[in-house]
């Protein structure tokens, strides 16, 4: 029989004093709200999400008093802003959108047949879960590479066509996940700049199987390795009833709960990981694959918030593309 280990993303909430920041985000020209902005201190696990009302709430930690807060959202400029400016009963943040060049894509008459290449990790073993209650906007990334199994008919640039993620366990009434695409950083070999400059979110209330995100409206065309990436977008109320799902669980059920630590990448790994229990926990699990043979052929990142430093996993996302020399 197989074991299914549930390896679960931790984040310790502060126990000093925080200072608390509400607003609400808006377009500089229309003064429309914008949905899922993401919000942050650059390089710390400090950071949500706004709401789809535009709003937000964020705890900062004292010790984070005298840092600035980084604004963003797909399609628009960042602002950074003093925590000092923010702390008022209700601040309003305007975004301003941006103007895009898009480069010309010309689709001529040929007989060549459309190929289609799937590419990225299919094998599924297990699942991850955010049972952060205190901060929002964790992302998980996957180096798209044309290796494993590599296509030799498969000449860049080609387009993205489609993209799809494997749940493995929903236990909630539905959930949302954004798509990203970041360029590979050839400094870092992490995710690096955006590539869609729309934001792509995909509402479920599915069980398990494949969620499946189409982008060949965008008409993205892939040069080199990219990463795909999958942001969670949860609401306060679920990040909540996540996290005291899985305190109730631990204490229930001590036997089951096992902290382990591994050499990975030269640094120790502190994981907690669920055996024999623990699927039926409120929020969604992200299908991972936990083999040696998926780290050796495949690369995958984590960040806990959204301006948070990328560091490398072991769990490999469980998540493919679908290439094509033409569109459809």
């Amino acid at each position: 029989m197989i074991k299914v280990f549930l390896a679960l993303i931790l984040t310790v909430e502060f126990g000093y004093s925080q200072i608390l920041i509400k607003g609400i985000v808006r377009d500089q020209s229309t003064e429309k709200p914008i949905a899922y902005a993401n919000i942050g201190i650059v390089n710390t696990g400090v950071g949500t999400i706004s709401n789809e009302d535009g709003t937000f709430s964020l705890k900062l930690p004292e010790q984070n008093k005298n840092d600035s807060v980084l604004f963003s959202a797909i399609g628009y400029g960042r602002k950074n802003i003093s925590t000092q400016s923010l702390i008022a009963s209700k601040i309003t943040i305007f975004l301003e959108e941006k103007i895009t060049q898009l480069n010309e894509v010309t689709i001529a008459s040929t007989k060549e047949k459309n190929k289609h290449f799937e590419l990225g990790n299919s094998s599924c073993k297990g699942g991850v879960l955010q049972t952060d209650t205190t901060y929002s906007g964790s992302s998980i990334a996957l180096l798209i590479e044309n290796k494993n199994p590599y296509y030799e008919d498969l000449i860049f640039p080609v387009f993205v066509g489609q993209a799809r993620i494997r749940i493995y366990r929903n236990n909630l009434l539905s959930f949302k996940l954004r798509l990203r695409l970041y360029s590979l950083d050839s400094l870092t070999n992490q995710p690096g700049e955006d590539l869609l400059d729309k934001s792509v979110v995909v509402e479920s209330s599915m069980r398990n199987g494949w969620l499946e995100f189409n982008l060949s409206p965008f008409k993205i065309l892939g040069s080199k390795p990219f990463f795909i990436a999958f942001e969670r977008i949860l609401t306060e109320t679920d990040r909540i009833d996540i996290a005291n799902g899985y305190r109730e669980f631990k204490r229930n059920n001590p036997d089951k709960v096992k902290v382990d630590t591994v050499l990975f990448e030269g640094k120790k790994v502190v994981r907690e990981i669920l055996k024999g229990g623990g699927i039926d926990l409120p929020g969604t699990f992200i299908g991972i694959a936990t083999s040696e043979s998926a780290r050796q052929q495949h690369i995958c990142y984590t960040r806990k918030t959204s301006f948070d430093k990328w560091e490398k996993v072991r769990g490999i996302l469980t998540a493919t593309v679908i290439l094509t020399n033409q569109l459809d």
